[in-house]
C-alpha cells in the first residue's frame, strides 16, 4: 500500500496553464529537435554532395540565420531581463508574496519565468540554425583545402 505524505496530499494539480504552458515548449523543443534531426542528416550526405548543391545550401542557411537576427536578439534581451529580475527578486521576497497571498506580483513573476522559457528554446533554435550553416562553412572550407592540394600517386 502507496502512503501518501501530508506534503503530497497539499500539493495542488498541475492548472491547465502549467498544462499549456508544457505543452508550448513541448512543441518548441520538438521543433528544435526535428532541426538537429535535419543537420545530422545533412552532415552524412556532405561528402558527396556537388560543389553547386553545397554552395545552394549554404547561401540558404546564410538567409535562414540573416533573417532571424532581430529574433535572436530579441530573446537574448529577453533572457537577459530575465537574469536581472532573478537577482533582484530574492527568496524572501517570493516567500512573503506567497504569505500575503499578492497574487498579481506572483503571477507577473510566474509570467515573466514562461517567457525566460519560450526564449530560452528560441534562443536554442536559432544556435541550432546557426550551427548548420556553420558546418556548411567549414565543408566548403574543407572542400576548398582539399582542392589545392596535391594529389599523392603511389608507384
Amino acid at each position: 500500500m502507496v502512503r501518501l505524505s501530508d506534503e503530497t496530499l497539499n500539493e495542488k494539480p498541475m492548472s491547465a496553464n502549467i498544462d499549456q504552458f508544457c505543452n508550448r515548449l513541448r512543441d518548441g523543443l520538438e521543433a528544435v529537435e526535428v532541426r538537429l534531426q535535419a543537420i545530422k542528416a545533412n552532415i552524412r550526405t556532405l561528402p558527396g554532395k556537388a560543389e553547386k548543391v553545397l554552395f545552394e545550401e549554404l547561401a540558404a542557411a546564410h538567409r535562414k540565420v540573416d533573417g532571424q537576427v532581430v529574433k535572436a536578439e530579441q530573446t537574448r534581451n529577453g533572457i537577459k531581463a530575465w537574469a536581472a529580475m532573478k537577482v533582484a527578486e530574492t527568496q524572501e521576497e517570493i516567500g512573503d508574496w506567497k504569505a500575503k497571498q499578492e497574487t498579481k506580483k506572483l503571477s507577473a513573476r510566474s509570467n515573466r519565468a514562461e517567457s525566460y522559457a519560450a526564449d530560452a528554446i528560441i534562443f536554442a533554435g536559432i544556435a541550432v540554425d546557426e550551427a548548420g550553416a556553420a558546418i556548411l562553412e567549414a565543408a566548403v572550407a574543407r572542400r576548398d583545402a582539399d582542392a589545392t592540394q596535391p594529389e599523392i600517386h603511389i608507384a
